[in-house]
């Protein structure tokens, strides 16, 4: 007699892959809370004066803070992205997450599209005369460990934001009834909003990169 018993499906389903994608950013904003609130404390000598309220509206331009609170926390952030994509356990991690190397003129081609895309972000910059966004600025200004603070939004905070987004989100959705299409808006507008610190032009440009991001990621795995 043949046996039809199926396979248990190796993604989570769409809700379950939102759910557990939001419990995730979630834990990390509160370590990078958590750990920016500590360092202000420590910055107070660990009192709460009538100054420390106010003082903590600077941490988020802070460089230093943002840096000591951004690795750990991606750090964190991440390991929790391979434990829920290790759950299902009908596929490898890197399965799940489609985490293969590919060709190197499949690189070269890619970073190709990429210095294209910065070109153009830059001739319109340029065009529109837009400066240097604020946040960016005062964070950079800030700071007397550029060398923390450049681990931290160069490696931690995209590895972990990659991670989440074009790995555990992208390919969870991608499986479920919003097929291709509906993955790749749904991670490309979430990952704008999360960058809410950046004015209007910046969350549109952030959205478009995402898209090309989405599509990198579906034809190279």
């Amino acid at each position: 007699m043949q046996n039809t018993q199926e396979m248990p499906h190796p993604y989570w389903g769409f809700w379950a892959t939102i759910g557990f994608g939001v419990l995730i950013f979630i834990t990390f904003s509160l370590i990078q809370s958590v750990i920016l609130i500590g360092y202000g404390v420590y910055l107070q000598d660990w009192t709460l004066n009538s100054d420390f309220a106010s003082s903590l509206n600077t941490l988020v331009f802070n460089g230093d803070a943002i840096g000591i609170a951004e690795i750990p926390s991606a750090l964190i952030g991440t390991a929790l992205i391979l434990v829920f994509a290790s759950i299902p356990k009908v596929i490898s991690i890197k399965d799940y997450l489609k985490i293969y190397f590919p060709p190197f003129l499949t690189i070269i081609k890619w970073l190709g599209v990429m210095v294209l895309l910065i070109l153009i972000m830059e001739g319109s910059n340029i065009l529109l005369e837009r400066e240097v966004p604020d946040f960016m600025s005062k964070v950079y200004g800030n700071t007397d460990n550029f060398i923390i603070l450049w681990i931290a939004v160069i490696i931690g905070a995209p590895i972990f934001e990659e991670f989440l987004f074009r790995g555990f989100i992208f390919e969870g959705l991608k499986q479920s009834a919003v097929g291709l299409v509906g993955a790749t808006l749904i991670t490309a507008s979430s990952w704008a909003i999360i960058h809410l610190q950046y004015g209007w032009y910046e969350i549109i440009t952030i959205f478009l990169i995402g898209i090309v991001f989405a599509i990198a990621k579906h034809k190279t795995q």
